[in-house]
């Protein structure tokens, strides 16, 4: 009887850790995210929120920034290759990724102060 004992104890025990273990992960998951989602609900835009799948595009729609900005910048035709992605547009174009993301994060700044301007 002790020998069964000592087995459930043994396993409740276990369960009792890896419940704890599950609820700080998937906790510290949702507050990382929480925290996240504040950031990008108070306007601050952060290079990690551009990501090279996103089209230009779909950059000028989700962000409010003249495609044809967003073009000039990159050094990209006026038109055509609509289907390219970031990350292709910056290959294309022989430009450092980083340096490419910091100057599509400039005119994503620059539309927001011009769009808090207006009335």
């Amino acid at each position: 009887m002790t020998r069964f004992n000592g087995w459930r104890r043994w396993a409740g025990l276990m369960a009792l850790v890896l419940g704890a273990l599950l609820v700080t992960f998937f906790g510290a998951r949702a507050w990382h995210q929480w925290t996240y989602a504040q950031r990008v609900a108070s306007g601050e835009v952060h290079v990690q929120t551009l990501r090279g799948w996103m089209t230009l595009s779909y950059i000028a729609r989700v962000y409010h920034v003249p495609e044809a900005e967003l073009r000039a910048a990159l050094g990209a035709p006026s038109t055509g290759f609509d289907e390219r992605s970031l990350k292709d547009w910056l290959a294309q174009s022989g430009t450092d990724p980083v340096e490419g993301r910091r100057r599509v994060e400039a005119l994503i700044l620059q539309a927001s102060a011009r769009q808090e301007t207006q009335p």
